[in-house]
């Protein structure tokens, strides 16, 4: 079974621009290659400077080991620094193809 991340954040206005280039410039999780599957930074239309960020992973076990990675830290810090963590949920799905 697939495995995921939800991290819900909010960011004040004046933090915004620097919040979102914190993502665009870390460097990927080795592991990413061939285990993520999917990984994205959403913003609310209806609630601007609010964030999902969201992660896929192959597998749990690989998840897991992401999460105990430097690039996950940074994610995190950047959170905690910048703003408010919202909510943060582990998820697992099926991918269902038609």
């Amino acid at each position: 079974m697939r495995a995921g991340i939800e991290m819900l954040s909010e960011i004040p206005p004046e933090k915004r621009q620097e919040f979102i280039q914190s993502f665009k410039i870390l460097p990927h999780f080795e592991g990413c290659k061939n285990n993520c599957i999917f990984y994205r930074l959403f913003e609310d239309i209806g609630e601007v400077n609010r964030f999902l960020w969201v992660e896929h992973w192959s597998d749990k076990s690989v998840m897991e080991k992401y999460l105990q990675s430097d690039r996950f830290k940074t994610i995190q810090g950047a959170v905690d620094t910048m703003g408010e963590l919202i909510r943060f949920n582990r998820i697992q799905f099926e991918e269902i193809v038609n």
